[in-house]
């Protein structure tokens, strides 16, 4: 399964690839740090789960999946963010992503929800 990494934060992106690099069956295809880089990575690459922080620095993570999923509904979307808001998780859902994660959640968790994500399920 392809994955695509997207988080304004250098150190958060390294971790993500690490943990996620350890895992049998997922590939990570890219790193993005914009909304913009994000969407045209999803755009060429075609992964099969964009993992995308919410708060980018030029647009939020929640227009990059309306775009993302607009253009291309077959790429799914994981949403992974350190803030608990119920405004921002209804908006991520209405852009069309499958779920919406904290980034306290364990290795595990994540690899699982990303996998479910990939199938096509909703988190």
């Amino acid at each position: 399964m392809k994955v695509l990494i997207v988080d304004d934060h250098e150190v958060v992106r390294v971790g993500l690839r690490a943990l996620l690099e350890k895992q049998d069956g997922l590939q990570i295809i890219g790193e993005a740090g914009t909304a913009a880089e994000a969407v045209d990575m999803a755009l060429s690459s075609k992964p099969d789960v964009v993992l995308m922080d919410v708060r980018l620095p030029d647009e939020s993570g929640v227009e990059a999946c309306r775009k993302i999923r607009s253009k291309n509904p077959d790429i799914h979307v994981l949403m992974l963010t350190s803030y608990s808001n119920d405004e921002a998780i209804f908006a991520a859902i209405m852009a069309g992503a499958s779920g919406y994660l904290l980034k306290q959640i364990d290795a595990g968790q994540l690899y699982h929800a990303i996998a479910a994500t990939g199938r096509g399920e909703s988190i």
